[in-house]
């Protein structure tokens, strides 16, 4: 049966913005975009601290999130949410098994992100899709990671 998956840190999120930030169903997950967000822009204490942040005012709007300014920070910032988002699910970046990253200026960060990636993401390498986009809805935001991930031992 299909169950959305709705960290603690998160829960707010998913009641303000009605959205989850992933849903399961037929044995894969499927996670909402990420960026790498923080209260003030500095790199957060953990990969879910900005948004989490974010809704301690219940009228703020999505918008209102900060992305971390510091571009290697900010990709590592959301490898670290979507890793958080995963564990409440029982997976981890292990289990991904398709990658698609939305870019704000990808010529200019690419291979700092990739370098990143690379921390996060190992062989097997999940299938990946790169897009050029010309903004995020986050100010600042210059990568959002959206990755479907299979749910340990389901099988093949």
């Amino acid at each position: 049966m299909p169950r959305p998956i709705i960290p603690p840190d998160l829960q707010a999120v998913h009641d303000q913005w009605h959205f989850a930030p992933a849903f399961e169903a037929t044995g894969l997950i499927f996670c909402s975009g990420i960026i790498g967000t923080s209260p003030d822009g500095n790199p957060p204490a953990s990969g879910l601290s900005g948004a989490q942040s974010t809704t301690a005012d219940p009228d703020a709007p999505v918008a209102a999130l900060q992305a971390v300014r510091d571009p290697e920070a900010q990709f590592a910032t959301a490898f670290e949410a979507l890793a958080a988002i995963l564990a409440e699910a029982g997976a981890t970046l292990a289990d991904v098994v398709e990658l698609t990253t939305y870019h704000v200026d990808m010529a200019r960060h690419m291979q700092t992100f990739t370098e990143v990636r690379d921390r996060y993401l190992s062989a097997p390498y999940p299938a990946w899709t790169a897009i050029g986009v010309a903004e995020l809805l986050v100010p600042g935001g210059l990568v959002e990671l959206r990755a479907i991930a299979a749910r340990p031992n389901t099988g093949s």
